[in-house]
């Protein structure tokens, strides 16, 4: 977020191509919102539709935090216009960081408390019923229907206490045990420590009310689950007041607009137009390094004790900017943080608008432990890049010596480099160009995943693009299939996936391939031509799951039966074994124990493949789809939590003795 004077967000207003967005009686002032766009983004609204900015919803916060306590409150005002051709006899918002619990708790734990709690609403100028019809959905009844083009201004009031997350937690191994335990039990994993405090880094994701998703002619109340990612997609309008201790560094979305600092606090005004969401992210210890690419600002946060990551993310986050500038077209907006927080549950790293996160486990020394994770046995999505790099980091145990972690030491640069490039990438999917993230979720996850191996072959060459390919996404594929479940179909809805691990090795490990099959059945000229022509068609727009092959087959029609069948091929059909080998897990745990061509020993190769099952959940009751036969020695009916980390304790233990 890069701070820009006032006089000139207020200049704005009177540039020409802003006059497209003046009226007579605006709804709201979205205007000093874009200084967080470059010039060329700004001028290619019109062109998606986008003639007057506060149609869009916009959501006006003033947020107060305070770090000690956790807690922070929260003053919105939201407006709606209703875009549709039929009345509305209500508004529904949702909370999402309240829409997914965490795991089962145990015995003598605290029952579950939705983290925001919604206190008071009311209606501006119209009388209306505002509710929390559930901890995530909050429901407002205006007295008269809001009719087509009609617009509805809303006040709402919140408080929120942030969760703790407790110290040691979010390194490397504790963040591989749980990527692995959080297979096992089909169940959420919380919402991964998007809203929390860790490591002295306040996170703020998904803390305020939008405007909930709209399926047909109704309003999207429940998610079908927390695999994948939860959200509108919806692009909208933020301006925001936030006041935090004096001394904290702040990262968001957007622009900062105006600081002030006084009485021991810092008051920051940000504004950020045309946006798929909006984050927070604050912390007293944290440094930043910033770079140029040509008029982007580009910048890395970090925690001072891991300068040399922060440096590094910082030069791969510039490096993959250029590549995919120069493949995608224009990065929209005018900077782009780049931030280490203490993700959880598994997850490597988040996207929101010119601001990405990447998990502290990444940045620190993997041959130190700071201690085991504080549960087993979560669940859910794992953020599509902590699945199979958390399973390396838990094979590779806490141990000393020249083995496991020295082998993760090694890798750790690797997995730091990829998070960051697909994080990038996600500026572009589904920043730019929109999806529906929970219908289509390969739209955005599989062409990031490409994304981030593309910058290595464009930074690296083609072998090292093929090496870190092949570990980073080929992998997930592979794991999946040693574990022993099917492959299927990737064009899905999030909520069609059964299991976290079918859904990385899926839409993260397999998808991402078809564009290596298209760019070489169609040849570098054609595909590059292509991929400009998607990314002009559908910028700020939603592009449906043929977006990509329909702009392929604009620029070759001679040969769109061919592109057309690699679509069925790979989305559509189950031919991954074929196409993508399965993997030697002898020789995967030998290389981290010894390099190339070692071994590991047959009671580590059984003990691995003793998890497939259990990390599927079958053996546990209503666990599994069944359609795997069990394991011979497994034990019978429920495995609970304090088993499987036995099993994954044992396995450790015998690794650390190759």
């Amino acid at each position: 977020m890069r701070p820009l004077p006032l006089a000139a967000v207020l200049g704005f207003a009177l540039l020409p191509d802003e006059a497209l967005y003046a009226q007579t009686a605006p709804f709201y002032d979205a205007t000093p919102g874009l200084a967080a766009l470059r010039p060329a983004a700004r001028q290619a609204l019109a062109a998606a539709g986008i003639t007057a900015l506060d149609a869009l919803p916009g959501y006006d916060l003033t947020l107060t935090v305070q770090p000690g306590p956790r807690t922070f409150t929260l003053r919105e005002e939201v407006y709606f216009t209703n875009t549709g051709r039929a009345p509305l006899g209500e508004v529904v918002l949702r909370v999402y960081a309240n829409a997914v619990r965490p795991p089962t708790p145990r015995p003598g734990d605290p029952p579950w408390a939705p983290p925001v709690r919604f206190t008071r609403g009311a209606c501006a100028g119209a009388r209306c019923a505002v509710s929390a019809e559930s901890p995530s959905v909050i429901v407002v009844r205006p007295s008269a229907p809001v009719a087509p083009g009609g617009r509805l201004r809303v006040t709402l009031e919140l408080e929120a206490t942030l969760p703790q997350i407790a110290a040691g937690r979010t390194n490397l191994m504790a963040q591989g045990m749980e990527s692995l335990s959080a297979m096992s039990a089909g169940e959420s994993a919380g919402d991964y420590g998007l809203l929390a405090v860790g490591d002295g880094v306040v996170s703020m994701a998904n803390f305020y009310p939008v405007l909930a998703r709209r399926v047909g002619d109704r309003w999207e109340r429940t998610d079908s689950g927390a695999v994948g990612d939860l959200g509108s997609d919806d692009l909208s309008n933020v301006h925001a007041l936030i006041d935090l201790p004096a001394g904290y560094t702040l990262a968001t979305t957007g622009v900062a607009l105006r600081r002030t600092e006084a009485a021991g606090r810092l008051r920051v005004e940000v504004g950020a137009a045309v946006v798929r969401d909006f984050a927070v992210m604050a912390g007293a210890a944290l440094e930043v390094a910033t770079r140029r690419v040509g008029d982007v600002e580009v910048r890395s946060i970090f925690q001072r004790q891991h300068r040399a990551a922060g440096q590094r993310v910082l030069d791969v986050a510039a490096h993959a900017m250029e590549v995919f500038q120069r493949r995608f077209g224009p990065y929209p907006y005018a900077d782009l943080d780049v931030v280490e927080a203490p993700l959880v549950g598994g997850a490597g790293g988040v996207e929101f608008p010119g601001l990405v996160t990447v998990a502290s486990m990444f940045y620190g020394d993997a041959s130190t432990p700071s201690g085991p994770p504080t549960r087993v046995g979560s669940g859910g999505a794992l953020g599509g890049l902590g699945d199979l790099g958390g399973l390396l980091s838990a094979l590779g145990g806490g141990g000393g010596g020249a083995g496991p972690a020295a082998a993760l030491g090694q890798m750790l640069p690797s997995m730091l480099e990829f998070v960051t490039a697909h994080e990038v990438a996600h500026q572009w999917w589904h920043g730019l160009v929109g999806s529906d993230s929970r219908a289509h979720p390969f739209i955005d996850e599989s062409l990031a995943q490409w994304s981030a191996a593309l910058y290595l072959e464009e930074r690296y060459g083609a072998e090292r693009a093929r090496r870190d390919g092949d570990l980073q996404i080929k992998m997930n594929y592979q794991f999946m299939r040693t574990l022993g479940q099917a492959d299927a179909a990737v064009d899905r809805p999030a909520s069609a996936f059964a299991t976290p691990i079918g859904y990385a090795g899926l839409v993260y490990g397999k998808g991402p391939y078809l564009y290596n099959a298209w760019r070489t059945a169609a040849g570098d000229a054609v595909f590059w031509r292509a991929m400009q022509r998607y990314v002009t068609t559908w910028r700020w727009r939603t592009a449906p799951a043929t977006g990509f092959l329909d702009a392929l087959v604009a620029e070759d029609r001679a040969h769109a039966a061919r592109y057309r069948a690699l679509a069925r091929r790979w989305l559509h059909e189950a031919h991954g074994d074929e196409d993508l080998g399965q993997m030697d897990l002898g020789a995967l745990v030998g290389n981290m124990l010894g390099g190339p061509g070692g071994q590991a020993s047959p009671a580590v190769q059984d003990a691995l493949r003793m998890l497939g099952p259990l990390l599927q959940g079958i053996g546990r009751q209503g666990g599994g789809s069944g359609s795997t036969p069990a394991t011979p020695g497994l034990p019978g009916g429920d495995v609970s939590p304090q088993q499987l980390q036995e099993l994954l304790n044992g396995v450790m233990q015998q690794l650390e003795t190759q």
